[in-house]
């Protein structure tokens, strides 16, 4: 028998398998394997939470047109000579990378403005940390 002795034979000779350690509990309990997972913190009403991944989804669509644009623009330039649909096609990705890059500055001020406006002092951090003259080693 190479997997241990059996357990169905109460006269089965004892050996190292069936050993057991004073500390190991009778039955194995497999909540027990580490530490208990976190529960995410969520957002009073949970809209803050949808509204802002909606557009972070919305600034990857248009990052990655604007990307494309920006590539293929003057792939159609140099490859095929045609000047004028690839600086189209530029264009389009210059504006598409202008208004992520708008809307992400936007959503970034709206963010720290509506952190300093809680009124519970702790977003005074910020302005504590760009005071070179302050001593943060002791």
């Amino acid at each position: 028998m190479l997997d241990g002795p059996d357990e169905d034979d109460p006269d089965a000779p004892e050996s190292v398998f069936s050993e057991k350690s004073p500390h190991e509990p009778d039955e194995f309990d497999p909540d027990s394997l580490g530490p208990e997972i976190p529960e995410a913190p969520s957002a009073p009403d949970g809209s803050a939470a949808s509204d802002t991944a909606a557009l972070f989804w919305k600034l990857v669509i248009v990052f990655n047109v604007a990307l494309l644009a920006l590539s293929v623009g003057p792939m159609f330039i140099y490859f095929e000579g045609n000047t004028d649909l690839g600086l189209r096609i530029f264009l389009v990705g210059v504006i598409a990378f202008a208004y992520g890059t708008f809307r992400y500055v936007r959503f970034r001020r709206s963010r720290e403005g509506s952190d300093e406006d809680d009124g519970d002092g702790d977003a005074t951090v910020a302005d504590a940390t760009d005071d070179p003259s302050t001593d943060h080693n002791g």
